[in-house]
């Protein structure tokens, strides 16, 4: 862990809580703009959710790279090249034909594999009074970004359109990556060697714990709150009055109450075990997602997107506890499976709503994905949670 000056070290947390708006900004814009892709390419549910799809291959791709980019060229040098990825893709999105706009979705997500981790991370290692509160605070700011993200839609799309949006956070995302390879310039890391272990020690470890329910978890939780997020804007255009409708509220009720109950959920966790508030949770998730299939005016659209934000609120950081508690000290380098479990669900589970949506011709029947997941999470969660310690 570098020792940081408090004065530099200010200024990177300014910049890592900037970058993390625009990150949150950038995740979330796929589902806001869904709605324009498909009137503007003729898409059917199954392409537009191919664009989820690539945006969380991407993700997967760049997170395992991590573990490899981190120990070599440290953080400044890695945030750079994910910011510089999110320009990169950017710089193609909304031109030509809708496989050129999945490129570039791919790439951008390649840009927030990349970002994501290092900049949780880096927060880890900068001065604070509270390290798990002050990474906390990093990603409440990824959550403002991505509550703000559909006025920003709604503000921005009949003025300069999707072009116009896309150039703008290619600029931002330009300056970011500069800072942060000045930041680099000024101050560099320096590099530490990366141990590696052997496949037997990988079947030794995941053969002595609820291995496959513990990824089953991740890989649905994900898949979960990525497709909710992503096709409430979606399905709120298709209800009655909705067709002419640029302001999409559905995702900021998600992701509002989202940022509520991770607010509320160290209060909680004084009160209640991680089991009790996961299962809460995912029955709150599940009753959102009914809600959603059942949706006829958006009031009841409104209610199941909340309802489900603040059922997923507390689950990934309980679900990372359950994963640090499960494999103690080799949990830091067994993550990445984890992680990489997680990135393939957020890329599957949307598509196939998708393509439930396509072939039911309702894409609102394609929620019941989300709702079964929240079941078999339940049942995950009763066999993964670790029994030997408190939580």
């Amino acid at each position: 862990m570098e020792g940081v000056p408090p004065e530099s070290a200010r200024a990177e947390w300014v910049l890592l809580h900037a970058g993390f708006v625009a990150v949150g900004i950038i995740t979330t814009l796929i589902g806001n703009v869904l709605p324009t892709f498909i009137r503007h390419w003729s898409l059917e549910d199954s392409q537009a959710g191919f664009l989820i799809a690539a945006q969380f291959t991407g993700s997967s791709l760049g997170t395992l790279l991590t573990s490899v980019l981190l120990p070599r060229y440290g953080f400044a040098r890695v945030l750079c090249a994910g910011f510089l990825a999110f320009a990169a893709g950017f710089s193609f999105l909304g031109k030509g034909p809708w496989f050129v706009a999945a490129v570039a979705v791919f790439v951008y997500g390649f840009g927030y594999g990349l970002v994501n981790p290092a900049t949780n991370l880096r927060g880890t290692q900068l001065a604070s009074k509270n390290v798990a509160s002050a990474v906390s605070l990093l990603n409440l700011s990824w959550t403002i970004g991505a509550v703000s993200c559909p006025f920003v839609v709604a503000q921005w799309l009949p003025r300069i359109g999707v072009r116009g949006i896309a150039i703008f956070l290619t600029v931002v995302a330009t300056v970011i990556g500069v800072l942060h390879m000045r930041r680099h310039l000024t101050a560099p890391e320096a590099p530490y060697e990366r141990p590696t272990r052997p496949m037997s020690e990988w079947i030794h470890n995941l053969a002595h714990a609820p291995s496959i329910s513990l990824l089953l978890i991740f890989f649905l939780y994900v898949g979960t709150e990525v497709g909710i997020g992503s096709w409430v804007a979606t399905e709120e255009k298709r209800l009655p009055g909705g067709a002419s409708t640029v302001l999409f509220l559905a995702p900021s009720f998600f992701y509002g109450f989202l940022l509520l109950g991770r607010a509320a959920s160290p209060v909680l966790l004084r009160r209640m075990s991680t089991l009790l508030i996961s299962l809460i949770g995912l029955a709150s998730a599940g009753l959102g997602a009914s809600l959603i299939i059942l949706a006829h005016q958006p009031f009841w659209l409104y209610a199941g997107a909340a309802l489900a934000g603040f059922g997923c609120a507390p689950q990934y950081p309980i679900f990372v506890t359950w994963l640090a508690q499960t494999f103690d000290k080799n949990s830091t380098w067994l993550s990445a499976l984890f992680f990489a479990a997680a990135g393939a669900g957020g890329a599957a589970l949307p598509w196939l709503i998708g393509i439930v949506g396509t072939h039911t011709d309702s894409l609102r029947l394609g929620f019941v994905l989300p709702l079964i997941a929240c079941v078999l999470m339940i049942f995950c969660a009763l066999r993964s949670h670790p029994r030997a310690r408190a939580a």
